[in-house]
């Protein structure tokens, strides 16, 4: 009987002892990781939190605190690595641009002088020489064009900004958010462009409070260094029209 007992406890040692060697076995052991925290410079933590999840393993583990603009990533070396080296891509200081704008009207009818929007005299200076300008009065047949307004607006890829161009009987104002893509044949802006008139309404005789009527809402394509015209919108009389030309350039 005590044999049978001694060999019964030996059997229960040998498979207690299997059970643990095939269970070290079957259990995959976790990875080396990795930890680093981050202080970004440009870039919002929140936007970079979005970008790396798609990089995080199961190990991983990404955290934020937005106040501080701190991103702290842990996971594996390797995945680590590569999440630093996203980072380093996107928190870089915003491309700069200088925008060239400049407002001109075209009249369908002879303007014997120099013409004159809501009281204010216009300028026809340059006009004449610019093959563009040339183009559009061929195109669109005016008769005669003339500058009443011009504006640099420097502002960062992906912000917004705001310029009123001209004064008093005659302002507008150019609201512009520029795209910033980086190709091989050069640079490129996307740019969404708002221009509208303050003007003053009379009605029965009596002037009213001044109103802002919307002249060009777009969005189009430009190259760096590039001038094009962007809308054209018809002004108080029928017989002329705004028309609006940018230009614009990085800032090295």
């Amino acid at each position: 009987m005590k044999k049978s007992t001694g060999t019964l406890l030996v059997l229960v040692l040998l498979c207690g002892s299997a059970m643990t060697a095939f269970g070290s076995e079957g259990q995959v052991p976790q990875p080396e990781l990795r930890k680093e925290l981050v202080k970004l410079k440009y870039i919002q933590a929140r936007q970079v939190h979005q970008l790396l999840t798609g990089y995080q393993s199961e190990y991983g583990r990404i955290r934020i605190e937005e106040g501080l603009n701190i991103v702290t990533i842990q996971d594996t070396p390797e995945i680590v690595e590569r999440m630093l080296s996203v980072i380093k891509t996107i928190d870089v200081k915003p491309v700069d641009i200088l925008f060239t704008v400049e407002l001109i009207v075209g009249s369908f009818e002879e303007e014997l002088e120099e013409v004159k929007v809501v009281g204010k005299k216009a300028s026809s200076k340059g006009l004449e020489s610019d093959p563009l300008m040339k183009e559009m009065q061929r195109v669109m047949r005016f008769k005669t064009l003339n500058k009443i307004g011009s504006a640099l607006m420097r502002v960062q890829d992906n912000k917004y900004s705001e310029q009123r161009i001209g004064g008093s009987g005659l302002e507008f104002r150019l609201q512009l958010t520029p795209r910033y893509v980086r190709e091989e044949k050069g640079d490129t802006f996307q740019v969404n462009i708002d221009l509208r008139h303050y003007r003053v309404i009379e009605v029965g005789g009596l002037k009213q409070a001044p109103r802002t009527v919307q002249l060009i809402e777009t969005a189009f394509t430009l190259r760096s260094g590039e001038k094009t015209i962007v809308g054209v919108s018809k002004l108080d009389g029928g017989d002329k029209a705004l028309i609006l030309v940018i230009s614009g350039k990085v800032i090295k």
